[in-house]
């Protein structure tokens, strides 16, 4: 193996490179070309916040969906898909906004909130990937396996401070189970509460959510199941049956 020797000169200009370079750091890593850079609270939903469901591709419902707002409008969208079937018999009190503006800056802002959230340090690691039966405080919570569900009640506590918020990071899937139920206590806000979804998002009939769930893929509801805060799939669909979302665009001391 052939040695260089490293000559002053040579190290006078090694010396001046890497005081050029000392204050570049490499790049983070990147969902959809934004960087994941360490962030800290509060995630904000910007302009997805008045909507009650949007879609990267298409948006579908089935039966008597409503999509109304507290404080504000409820609006649903596709962006930059177009396709939106079933309203009427659904009804929105907003715009139905099929890759307009108002649905791009939504998706957005969904985007937006997505990568922030995966870019804030964990604050609390979970044991079990279940999160029904449990009371939790703001926090920003991993789990021990990739998939994530709810079975039966998650209660969530904000300890008075309706600022607070609560971040959940599923690495693949999020899936709560028929009649499943989020519980808010102690001023907690359904528009603090996010579900941040590396693939899709499964939401049983009958199940009573509040929160915000930005799935990287899809999002489906099952017949009669409610949620208060935005549904946001990115890159795949969003298929709603029956189903009651209440946009919390107006309503959110954040």
């Amino acid at each position: 193996m052939k040695l260089t020797i490293l000559t002053a000169d040579g190290f006078a200009a090694l010396t001046l490179l890497a005081t050029c370079f000392s204050g570049l750091s490499l790049a983070a890593p990147t969902v959809e070309g934004l960087a994941l850079e360490k962030r800290a609270l509060p995630v904000l939903l910007g302009s997805a916040k008045s909507f009650g469901a949007l879609s990267g591709t298409a948006l579908t419902s089935n039966g008597a969906t409503a999509i109304t707002g507290a404080g504000g409008v409820g609006n649903a969208g596709v962006w930059p898909g177009t396709a939106i079937t079933g309203f009427p018999p659904g009804t929105v009190s907003g715009v139905l906004a099929r890759g307009t503006v108002l649905a791009q800056n939504g998706k957005s802002g969904c985007l937006t909130a997505y990568n922030n959230a995966l870019s804030i340090p964990a604050t609390r690691a979970l044991p079990s990937s279940n999160l029904g039966g449990i009371t939790l405080t703001p926090g920003v919570y991993t789990f021990p396996t990739s998939a994530v569900t709810l079975t039966g009640t998650l209660t969530l506590n904000a300890g008075g401070d309706a600022r607070k918020q609560f971040i959940f990071k599923a690495t693949t899937t999020f899936t709560a189970a028929a009649l499943s139920r989020i519980v808010l206590t102690n001023n907690a806000q359904a528009c603090n509460v996010y579900f941040v979804v590396g693939s899709s998002a499964t939401i049983g009939a009958g199940a009573q959510l509040q929160g915000n769930i930005i799935a990287y893929t899809a999002i489906g509801a099952g017949n009669a199941a409610s949620n208060k805060g935005t549904w946001c799939a990115l890159n795949a669909a969003v298929t709603l049956i029956n189903n009651s979302l209440v946009a919390q665009a107006g309503n959110c001391p954040t």
